[in-house]
């Protein structure tokens, strides 16, 4: 217990650390930026400043060749502005390119529009460098979302959709095996008459229906699994544990902004999964629950072999809960986030496909299966729900 007590207080130690950085690299970030802004603008105004200069001098050259007059500085003249200032020298517009009451044309040494062009080309320079330590700052902001901070690269669309589906196709096998026999409603406890007027006020007739009654059932499972496992999935890491993330996530949950709840969320559950074993007295609590809800109905007396596909079933959930925990990805049986209407509501194509009809109307009376989403700037469909109308 003392070590357990130890392994969370060094979690949140850590976790406390993580949020500090992130803060301060945020706050950093933002005055970086800022102090880019102010030099960008300063060095966009001396650069455009320059090329109206030089534009101005190279004009004044070209008249200058072209013209039957020319009249250069004399060494007394150089001398007398060679120690000015650039922005002095070159402020006399009047004097650059310009007729003066003679028709004379003053013309610019050559070494000093050189010298022109040489601290133009110093100034351009040195802003597309501050320009590309702007662009990389940014690029670096954007991929320090802590979404991606902590991101695991093992975790992909394609791992947890393959073992979504593999857990799909043991709750069928099971129901197909050992629940596809009709049974009489006469004969169903209260507690299962319960069970089965949540999941559909047309339980009677999917139990008597040829063909049906596997469909319930596996509603049914998948009931048991998306209430004890992907709805609390800190449970993953032991009762002890999880309750104590439980409140701490509910506490985050109303203090902090989403963003920094979920960035506590995915980091915490990360932490736990690479610190804490999956407590396997959950899978044997959740299998019993179930063998005690479904057993009286199988179609034959092997019990271990129920209670054994049953075990695998809730090992598969468990391995998924802890990945939605550290991540974005989260099972859905109701028609929509947020929602806990799981019946009576219209049939949407994009997130259900229909595996049987009890009526003519498109509205859905019973969700065989949830709904496979992963949240990113808005929910993204991976394996739609699986629905009777």
């Amino acid at each position: 217990m003392e070590s357990l007590r130890t392994q969370l207080a060094e979690t949140q130690g850590a976790l406390h650390e993580k949020i500090l950085q992130v803060r301060q690299l945020r706050a950093d970030q933002t005055a970086t930026l800022k102090t880019w802004t102010q030099e960008k603008q300063i060095f966009e105004a001396k650069l455009q400043r320059l090329e109206l200069e030089l534009q101005q001098l190279r004009h004044g050259n070209e008249g200058a060749v072209g013209s039957s007059v020319k009249v250069s500085r004399t060494q007394e003249d150089g001398e007398e502005h060679g120690s000015s200032s650039l922005a002095s020298v070159l402020m006399d517009e009047a004097a650059i390119g310009t007729p003066m009451a003679d028709e004379e044309t003053v013309v610019m040494t050559r070494s000093r529009m050189l010298d022109v062009e040489s601290k133009f080309k110093k100034v351009a320079n040195e802003l597309a460098e501050k320009t590309k330590l702007c662009e990389a700052l940014q690029q670096q902001l954007q991929t320090r979302d802590v979404s991606a901070v902590i991101q695991d690269c093992n975790i992909t669309d394609e791992t947890v959709v393959a073992l979504w589906e593999k857990l799909r196709g043991q709750i069928r096998s099971v129901s197909l095996a050992k629940f596809n026999d009709t049974i009489q409603p006469k004969l169903v406890p209260e507690r299962a008459r319960r069970e089965f007027e949540h999941l559909s006020t047309h339980w009677k007739s999917y139990l008597t229906g040829e063909k049906l009654t596997c469909y319930i059932f596996r509603a049914l499972l998948w009931r048991y699994l998306h209430t004890c496992v992907f709805k609390k999935f800190w449970r993953v890491w032991g009762k002890e544990l999880g309750d104590t993330a439980a409140k701490l996530a509910s506490f985050f949950a109303s203090k902090a902004s989403d963003t920094e709840y979920q960035d506590w969320r995915i980091h915490t559950a990360r932490l736990f999964h690479k610190t804490c074993e999956t407590d396997l007295t959950l899978v044997s609590d959740i299998t019993n629950k179930i063998f005690e809800a479904t057993s009286p109905f199988a179609t034959n007396d092997d019990e271990p072999e129920l209670k054994q596909a049953l075990s695998d079933i809730v090992e598969t959930a468990v391995e998924l809960g802890g990945i939605f925990a550290g991540s974005q990805y989260l099972a859905l049986m109701s028609d929509k986030p947020g929602s806990d209407l799981t019946r009576g509501f219209a049939f949407q194509d994009a997130t259900m496909e229909v595996r049987g009809k009890l009526g003519v109307q498109p509205i859905v009376d019973l969700m065989v299966s949830p709904l496979l989403l992963k949240k990113e700037a808005d929910y993204s469909v991976l394996v739609k729900a699986e629905v009777i109308c």
